[in-house]
């Protein structure tokens, strides 16, 4: 009888040696979460849920033990997890986690289509492969289908219509077509048609008539390439002048206290903004000296001549420009990327392309180009929707360009891509800008 109970015995602790050989016990410390301890580990975060189901949905508490299963034992599913999917973590892009993986950030791209890299947040979970289902499963969650085949987009949490319409391949135009009241503002869970059936409409774009440049000396010849060549080009400010870029949350008192000024003066320098500020905004934070504008040298004098008296915009050319401010608007704080004409990065010239493409409309692409599309108008027939060309490169030549967003007395806001702070909103009254200001544009009524 004794000789039994040993061996009852003896198996027992076999099998407890054995699990505890499987499994480790993990103190909670300031700064754990499910997703760091599984990451020390080497396992994933339902295998922690798994051998401590009482956690699961609860927030961790200092000093609690987990038992963590042997990474052995979950090697299959994590190394599967591993090779399909990455949950993203603070602080990590689209490059790190392509280089992680041994992929191209293109691949990435590729397996994730309705995920934008300038987009990405905490929590995602990212596809690292590409399976058979992978292209089924992406079209379930952005689409549905109707019982007439439309195509139908439910707008999610956080969705733009920038978003959608790269989504898609289509222009707001074409959305607006098939959406008669859409706007550019959506709202969760609203439907949206794509497109009607199984066809997918032909854009009808709109390319506008670029003026030739008269080329008046070798000279110029070579200016003319140099412009083409140097869009954004800068000059360092010279004028002394500090502004701040408005982030989201910011007031004008806690701006105030940052730079250890007073309210009354913040609003002395910039009276046009009051009390309601927007992000993306510049604020003049001390004023500068704008010097006298130098003699600049002008490729096209017989265009420039050429000030023509432009009549107001009609309702139907300003609901077009508060449609072109409003997805323009969606991208404030995108960085700067040279060449860059999507939601990833964009140069001055391309944030233009990206927006009036939503409306069919092509422009060029160059702000060189783009500032001989339209027709020339006094400053003080602007309005919004109006292009607006600058000289920063020190020669006298356009190479920077922005969008009229409002005009407040003689004041002219525009957004645009800086070099150095990404897509912002600035005035035509910064010392930078006044002294580089070369001409506005009309184009709206060129849109039909």
């Amino acid at each position: 009888m004794n000789r039994f109970l040993l061996i009852i015995l003896f198996f027992a602790l076999s099998i407890f040696n054995s699990f505890a050989q499987k499994t480790t016990k993990h103190k909670v410390v300031s700064g754990d979460s499910f997703y760091s301890i599984a990451k020390k580990y080497g396992v994933t975060e339902n295998d922690i849920y798994e051998a401590n189901p009482k956690s699961k949905g609860q927030t961790l508490q200092l000093n609690t033990v987990l038992i963590i299963p042997s990474s052995k034992l979950t090697s299959k599913s994590n190394n599967k997890a591993n090779q399909e999917f990455h949950v993203v973590a603070s602080g990590e892009s689209f490059y790190t986690i392509a280089k992680k993986y041994d992929l191209s950030v293109d691949d990435l791209k590729q397996f994730n289509p309705t995920i934008l890299p300038n987009k990405l947040q905490v929590g995602t979970k990212l596809a690292l492969t590409k399976n058979k289902n992978s292209k089924e499963k992406v079209e379930k969650s952005k689409e549905e289908v109707s019982s007439s085949n439309d195509l139908i987009h439910s707008v999610k949490k956080g969705e733009t219509i920038s978003h959608i319409t790269e989504i898609y391949d289509v222009s707001f135009k074409e959305l607006k077509k098939l959406n008669p009241g859409l706007d550019v503002k959506l709202q969760i869970n609203e439907k949206i048609i794509i497109r009607k059936g199984k066809e997918k409409p032909k854009k009808e774009i709109i390319e506008p008539k670029v003026e030739p440049v008269k080329i008046i000396s070798p000279t110029a010849v070579q200016l003319e390439s140099m412009a083409a060549a140097d869009d954004d080009v800068e000059e360092p400010d010279d004028s002394g002048e500090v502004t701040h870029v408005i982030a989201r949350g910011e007031t004008l008192a806690s701006i105030a206290r940052l730079y250890k000024t007073t309210l009354a003066k913040l609003q002395e320098l910039n009276p046009k903004v009051g009390n309601k500020i927007f992000a993306g905004r510049k604020l003049i934070i001390k004023k500068g000296i704008t010097p006298v504008k130098p003699q600049q040298v002008n490729l096209y004098a017989d265009v420039e001549e050429l000030v023509e008296e432009a009549t107001p915009l009609s309702l139907e050319g300003l609901e077009s420009a508060d449609q072109l401010i409003a997805i323009a608007s969606e991208h404030l704080g995108t960085r700067y990327r040279s060449g860059g004409t999507k939601s990833g990065g964009f140069d001055c010239s391309g944030l233009m392309c990206y927006t009036f493409s939503q409306l069919d409309f092509k422009l060029p692409r160059t702000s060189n180009e783009q500032s001989r599309t339209g027709k020339k108008i006094k400053k003080n027939q602007a309005q919004k929707g109006d292009l607006i060309f600058f000289s920063t490169n020190g020669r006298g030549t356009v190479n920077h360009v922005g969008m009229i967003t409002e005009v407040v007395d003689d004041e002219i806001f525009f957004i645009h891509s800086s070099v150095s702070r990404g897509v912002i909103v600035s005035s035509n009254k910064e010392a930078y800008y006044a002294k580089r200001f070369v001409r506005i544009n009309r184009v709206l009524d060129i849109i039909k």
